[in-house]
């Protein structure tokens, strides 16, 4: 039993040590794989707080930016002697995000980007999507004012003070019922808005379709995790 008792002792120490090494930005930058620097990445911000970083993790996280971090577009990368100051804030979805202070402004990194990671055309065009239809979720959000102590529709618990808006219909579902009844849609690189921007005539057919059919609703955070898995489609 003592001898048990010690092994166990030593595989609780060693787990710790484990997971607080994949906390450290200073491992992500000899990390060989991108699937490994983004799993660390994560479990950083998991790990943190919102709020701005210390001195020596923003240069950890300099370091990393400079070696590995892909733009959007090739012009629109900055130097790392650009950023002025790093945070982790929360983006509207209220999940965490680094975003990075420079030239008077906050931008948002993603940690695909940061562990070396592209998007594909098709991710882009979501992206563009996804950001047409915030002032939509912004809406939803004013005139249907979160009550955490509501019944989530999903796990039938409480919804929480962390509960996010969602779709019923699983937005991915929305999007390619549109994409598939749209040809050549136009989209862009906005740079000082660091993300895609769909053209029109697409932008006002996208919203208005997506004003139609989507349906929105709060979720607890834990329901959101599985909910579009649950979803059957009628």
């Amino acid at each position: 039993m003592k001898v048990l008792n010690i092994w166990n002792k030593i595989e609780l120490i060693y787990n710790l040590i484990k997971s607080t090494n994949t906390m450290s930005l200073e491992n992500v930058i000899d990390e060989k794989t991108i699937k490994n620097r983004h799993l660390i990445l994560s479990n950083y911000l998991t790990n943190n707080n919102v709020g701005i970083l210390n001195e020596n993790d923003a240069l950890l996280f300099k370091h990393v930016f400079e070696k590995f971090y892909t733009p959007d577009e090739p012009y629109s990368k900055f130097s790392a002697s650009q950023i002025s100051n790093v945070s982790i804030m929360k983006d509207n979805y209220g999940n965490k995000c680094f975003c990075i202070f420079v030239n008077d402004t906050w931008v948002p990194t993603s940690i695909k980007r940061l562990s070396g990671g592209n998007r594909n055309d098709k991710a882009n065009l979501i992206r563009a999507l996804r950001n047409a239809i915030e002032p939509q979720i912004s809406n939803f959000r004013k005139t249907n004012p979160l009550h955490p102590n509501n019944i989530c529709p999903v796990t039938n618990g409480i919804l929480g003070l962390d509960a996010e808006v969602d779709h019923k219909i699983p937005f991915h579902i929305l999007a390619e019922e549109w994409i598939q009844n749209n040809k050549n849609i136009s989209y862009i690189y906005v740079l000082d808005k660091f993300d895609y921007i769909l053209q029109e005539p697409h932008y006002t057919s996208w919203i208005d379709f997506h004003l139609e059919k989507s349906v929105l609703r709060w979720v607890s955070k834990e329901g959101n995790r599985f909910a579009h898995k649950l979803y059957v489609k009628m």
